[in-house]
């Protein structure tokens, strides 16, 4: 019987040989490498969106803040150049405000100016009368026509010369459209105390002006169109003497010769 030795046990394995990978060291040193190169990109990823989401909100935020304008002052924090679009919308919409308000203010003092014409510093045939506008017909009954009225107002009728004297309002007290024949025509006002001073002052339809202050010996106004009197509108005003003061009378319309204060 021949004895044969067993054969040598198989080298141990090294670093360097075809199985190093399978060494603990080499398959955590392996995971590590392929956990980084799936983590870096999804890191990436994530951060590169949130930037571009960021500036997308912010660009989306400024056009709102320009557009709302009163709005912006809500999202003026978000950032630093909506702040200063915020900025630049609040100059222009107070720019906008000041130029309506300049507008609105001259606009007011237009018509200020307007009124303080027509009814502060002349009279003004154009205005509705104060008390009435009526029409007459020549040979009209009851003869005289007559209407309770007052007198006086803010107007110094002196401007318009002729001797016209007195205050009225701007606007005509009465309005009288005459159709007229061949008769004359008395205009006349009398006060209820007799010491009150009054006058008047008529816009014939030839655009005359003429005035009355005391007659009769007394200190009503009267004003006469003798002969044919002119046929159309006539305004009338009734002036008081001195300014401030008003003066509660009646006023008169006649065609006949005996009537008069």
């Amino acid at each position: 019987m021949t004895y044969s030795p067993p054969p040598p046990p198989p080298p141990p394995a090294t670093v360097g040989g075809s199985s190093w990978w399978r060494s603990p060291v080499a398959l955590f040193l392996i995971g590590i490498l392929i956990a980084a190169a799936i983590a870096v990109p999804v890191i990436f990823l994530v951060l590169g969106g949130d930037d571009e989401e960021t500036t997308a909100g912010s660009s989306t935020t400024r056009p709102a803040t320009t557009t709302t304008g009163g709005g912006s002052s809500t999202t003026a924090g978000t950032s630093t150049t909506a702040g200063s679009t915020t900025s630049s919308s609040s100059t222009s919409t107070s720019s906008s405000t000041t130029s309506s308000s300049t507008t609105s203010s001259t606009t007011s003092s237009t018509t200020s100016s307007t009124t303080t014409t027509a009814a502060g510093t002349e009279l003004d045939p154009t205005l509705p009368a104060n008390y009435e506008e009526f029409a007459l017909v020549s040979g009209f009954l009851p003869d005289p026509w007559e209407q309770a009225a007052q007198s006086g107002g803010p107007v110094d009728v002196s401007y318009l010369g002729g001797g016209c004297a007195g205050w009225a309002s701007g606007a005509p007290d009465f309005q009288m459209d005459y159709t007229a024949t061949d008769a004359s025509l008395r205009i006349y006002f009398i006060a209820n105390a007799a010491t009150d001073d009054t006058t008047l002052i008529v816009n014939d339809p030839l655009g005359n002006w003429v005035c009355g202050d005391d007659s009769y010996g007394t200190r009503h106004p009267t004003v006469d169109f003798t002969g044919t009197a002119p046929d159309g509108i006539y305004d009338i005003w009734i002036g008081s003497y001195a300014a401030g003061t008003f003066n509660n009378g009646t006023l008169y319309i006649t065609e006949l010769d005996a009537n008069h204060p």
